[in-house]
């Protein structure tokens, strides 16, 4: 299976173990993965205006970043998203990668009653794993905005029987082994 791992971990933290840890686990597996290190990268800046009004051309993929991932997107069996969770939500690295990457044609498309349909149905299996310093019952208060995102609007877009995964770890020492157990079964 070939698997686009997108990286929003700050590579300065020590819980950027968490993607590395994921890496190895599917590459031992048999999985081709894909890496993406998000922070340093690209992605780091807002959409430019020129991406914003192309956002609903013919053309909306602008830039060489974002035509490249777009289309190992379009080539991936499984999409995993490692990340810290920043304010209950994703880091706004990972929300532009969202924004300037799934774009119409990519992540959706439209048919011939211009009803919005899944443009992502390659997509067989969806992953989020996670870093948090607070605890599930106070994240799932606060509404869980990130796993939200990644697990349910995104699905959304994929094959209608993708199958999701989702290990909430905690911030400063995570349990690798849920990891190693999560993605085993991948």
């Amino acid at each position: 299976m070939k698997v686009l791992l997108l990286d929003a971990f700050d590579p300065e933290t020590s819980d950027r173990v968490v993607a590395e840890t994921a890496r190895t686990v599917l590459e031992a597996a048999g999985h081709e993965v894909t890496h993406r290190v998000l922070v340093g990268g690209p992605f780091e800046t807002f959409m430019s205006a020129d991406e914003r009004t192309a956002y609903h051309e013919e053309t909306p993929l602008v830039t060489p970043e974002t035509v490249e991932d777009a289309a190992i997107l379009q080539d991936a069996d499984a999409l995993l998203f490692c990340y810290p969770t920043t304010l209950f939500t994703v880091p706004a690295v990972l929300k532009s990668w969202l924004e300037r990457v799934l774009v119409p044609g990519v992540a959706f498309v439209f048919d011939e009653k211009e009803r919005v349909r899944p443009g992502m149905t390659n997509i067989r299996r969806l992953g989020t794993i996670t870093t948090t310093a607070h605890p599930t019952s106070r994240t799932r208060r606060m509404r869980d905005a990130g796993r939200r995102t990644t697990t349910w609007n995104i699905r959304l877009s994929c094959h209608r029987l993708c199958r999701r995964t989702v290990v909430s770890l905690e911030t400063g020492s995570p349990d690798l082994a849920k990891i190693r157990r999560a993605l085993g079964r991948w």
